[in-house]
């Protein structure tokens, strides 16, 4: 009889083991938990210091150091050969990106949803599909975005991918599954992503646009013009 209860005992807590290391992982790759990424969780929250942004005027990237924020989603893009994307996604409309490498987390950049475009079915096609590519565009060299203040500001971004001398370079597909808090189940969300970057003036550091044409899975269409930072593990503080 006591060795019945032990098993049943024994078996009960490996399943609450596994359920809570399952939570503690969810939307992560494949062997990988929380501790991979500073402790970085779905439903858990997370506070970045990045005050030292505020003595460069010239980034167009702002950010509130001292707030924790709910991660309210986890995607993961997985790019192959042991290369992944993962995206913890915030209640205050921003994203932090882990790109990982044969299990290890080699950066973390930090996005705002900075400006968002939805579009019609025919008019996301016709942005992805066009024969005429134009400057500017999704895929063009360099892209110009106008702040969103009232100060009128407009910076300039290069084209990090694809052929240096090319006008226009094909953006990158990515296809990302997000899990939610809501929700056990993923979504799969189709992105033509291209990565942009400038020099943010006074300072080494970079400032970027992940210009995106996304399919959200969900019958929505958007451009959207990710602006962000890099990130380092030091900075993050995850609870």
């Amino acid at each position: 009889m006591f060795k019945t209860l032990k098993s049943l005992f024994g078996n009960s807590n490996e399943e609450a083991q596994a359920q809570s290391t399952s939570a503690f992982s969810a939307g992560l790759p494949n062997g990988m938990s929380q501790e991979d990424f500073e402790g970085l969780r779905l439903d858990g929250r997370v506070k970045i210091q990045l005050s030292e942004l505020s003595a460069f005027p010239d980034t167009l990237f702002g950010w509130d150091s001292e707030t924790f924020h709910h991660i309210a989603a986890v995607g993961h893009v997985d790019l192959g050969q042991g290369a992944h994307l993962v995206r913890f996604y915030l209640d205050n409309d921003t994203w932090l990106q882990a790109n990982v490498e044969n299990q290890r987390v080699i950066e973390y950049k930090l996005f705002d949803f900075y400006r968002v475009t939805h579009l019609s079915d025919g008019e996301f096609d016709a942005l992805i599909n066009a024969d005429d590519k134009k400057s500017g565009q999704l895929g063009a060299q360099t892209i110009t975005v106008e702040a969103t203040d009232a100060s009128g500001r407009e910076c300039q971004y290069q084209r990090v991918w694809g052929d240096e001398a090319s006008l226009w370079s094909p953006p990158v597909l990515l296809e990302e599954q997000v899990m939610t808090t809501e929700s056990v189940m993923t979504r799969s969300v189709i992105h033509h992503a291209m990565l942009y970057e400038r020099a943010i003036g006074g300072t080494e550091r970079m400032e970027y646009v992940l210009l995106n044409a996304e399919n959200d899975g969900e019958g929505g269409f958007m451009l959207v013009q990710n602006l962000g930072v890099d990130v380092t593990s030091v900075d993050i503080d995850a609870i």
